[in-house]
């Protein structure tokens, strides 16, 4: 009975402790708060959205969040209440010599102003933002990288393909010895070669404005930058990653809009669609519609699917005016540009997110764009591949062979894309689909915290760094010569005691075959 009071009033204590117990308290944000900037003005929705959903975390964190892009690009910071939009003008035409002038004489001008009436505090660059690094380094505030891929050789390896050129192949795998000697050593020299003439003019232009840091490639000038990478194993080949990369994706918007009550309906009365689309960026050519139509056609005649939605975006004037079927069946595109089609639906801009997590969406044909193939797999929706340019090519080689869909080339024959999209759409033995499930899960596990990741990382630069660097990021290999972090002196030591015992074996060897010759020759005579 003793025993028994005792040990409840152990439990009476025990419980009144935890009660009042004390919640961790961080204090490194106590001050006044940051200001932060982000800089892009180039490629689609996938250089843009990501970084503007890290900063409106840290928006919500408190700090002030400032997004300079073009005009054309302002709609990428409209949904974010927290991220203040500054239109710096209209878009560059892609050319060398506005690549040359505009981003160092006007961008550069503009943000180094910027940066210092604003007092910004870290700077967040685009991969291909040249003038935001510039500016940074003039200014003298830290920056950080961010790229949806990675082309640094932070995360490099021997079997690993990093840089821009080689992206039609993420890894050497598949790749023979005269491949791989020739994206090693001859097209570098190509490039160089090609590429020689803007580094001249841009140099010049450079000194021109003042620059005094040397114009050279972008991985030199990201020394000691933290990359915030838009991306995760699975997605990417696995490989060690340095201590200044950081993998926070897949990040993906958290709203989507919904979809329009027709395209509901549509969808509501099938069970088996293809959807198609090629982003912002890549257009089909006539012939790629007409195969990729003829397709579609051929499997909703055979069964493999029941219709499809497409969106056409700036390609609607490529299509032909009809598409024939093996079996001589004619299909009008007028029709089904007008909705008049039972089985086809094309509207310009389409709700990717909402079609994609709808049941009766059964295929994805894309262009495989990183963003598209993260929205794929979160929604669970195998796909077809016809890629067009940079990283797509990559995109397409890993899903084909990782089994999560089928690669369709642009010179494919109207068989081969029938027998593709039978064999995707029918997946037999159910490999693509526990593929698609098993990826499923690991982006949609990914996806929960991916802008907290990133906005820990950027806070970390902004409370950490020390000169625009992070010393604790800096690999010891740094201070140390190259022979020493190799440990090429120990191996120089162990062979040349390797060859001091050899020699050592010899000469013993030569001195007993000398006393053995000797003795043998003296007992002869």
């Amino acid at each position: 009975m003793k025993s028994n009071l005792i040990r409840s009033a152990v439990l009476i204590l025990s419980l009144s402790v935890c009660s009042h117990a004390l919640d961790m308290q961080t204090t490194y944000q106590q001050g006044a708060p940051k200001n932060i900037a982000f800089n892009a003005f180039m490629g689609g929705s996938s250089h843009h959205t990501w970084v503007l959903s890290i900063m409106e975390t840290l928006g919500e964190r408190g700090h002030n969040m400032s997004y300079l892009t073009t005009t054309e690009d302002t709609r990428f910071g409209q949904p974010y209440d927290n991220i203040r939009t500054i239109d710096i003008g209209p878009v560059f035409s892609y050319n060398k010599a506005s690549l040359s002038s505009d981003i160092t004489k006007s961008d550069y001008r503009t943000l180094v102003n910027y940066f210092e009436f604003n007092k910004i505090d870290v700077v967040i660059c685009d991969y291909f933002m040249v003038a935001c690094v510039d500016a940074a380094n003039t200014v003298k505030i830290p920056f950080i990288i961010t790229s949806a891929t990675d082309p640094t050789t932070e995360s490099a390896a021997p079997y690993i393909n990093n840089d821009i050129l080689l992206m039609n192949d993420y890894t050497t795998e598949f790749q023979g010895l005269i491949e791989r000697f020739k994206n090693n050593y001859i097209l570098p020299l190509q490039a160089w070669y090609k590429f020689r003439p803007y580094v001249k003019d841009m140099s010049a232009r450079r000194k021109a404005l003042g620059i005094t840091s040397k114009f050279q490639l972008a991985e030199k000038s990201w020394d000691g930058s933290i990359k915030l990478i838009n991306n995760m194993f699975g997605f990417t080949p696995a490989r060690p990653l340095g201590p200044l990369v950081e993998f926070v994706g897949p990040i993906l918007p958290k709203k989507y809009k919904p979809l329009t009550p027709e395209l509901a309906d549509y969808l509501n009365s099938h069970q088996r669609v293809a959807y198609i689309a090629f982003g912002q960026m890549a257009t089909p050519s006539r012939h790629n519609i007409l195969l990729i139509l003829t397709g579609l056609f051929e499997s909703i005649e055979a069964g493999f699917l029941d219709g499809f939605i497409w969106a056409t975006v700036n390609s609607a004037e490529f299509f032909p005016e009809s598409v024939t079927s093996s079996s001589g069946t004619v299909y009008q595109v007028k029709d089904m540009l007008d909705h008049a089609h039972p089985h086809a639906r094309m509207v310009k801009w389409a709700p990717q997110t909402a079609i994609l997590l709808h049941t009766s969406t059964h295929v994805f044909v894309s262009h495989g764009g990183l963003g598209s193939w993260y929205e794929s797999m979160y929604s669970g929706t195998r796909m077809i591949m016809f890629p067009f340019f940079g990283d797509q090519f990559g995109n397409a080689l890993t899903i084909e062979r990782d089994n999560l869909g089928g690669l369709l080339k642009p010179d494919a024959s109207i068989a081969t894309a029938v027998q593709l999209f039978k064999r995707i759409s029918e997946d037999k033995n159910g490999v693509i689909k526990e593929n698609v499930q098993r990826i499923q899960a690991l982006t949609q596990i990914r996806a929960q915290h991916g802008t907290m990741r990133g906005a820990d990382v950027v806070e970390e630069v902004l409370f950490t760094h020390k000169d625009s660097q992070l010393a604790h990021r800096q690999s010891v290999d740094r201070h140390m010569s190259y022979i020493k972090s190799h440990n090429l002196d120990i191996l120089a030591m162990l062979l040349s005691s390797l060859g001091l015992i050899l020699a050592f074996v010899c000469y013993m060897s030569c001195q007993y075959y000398a006393t053995k010759f000797y003795k043998q020759k003296t007992k002869k005579l």
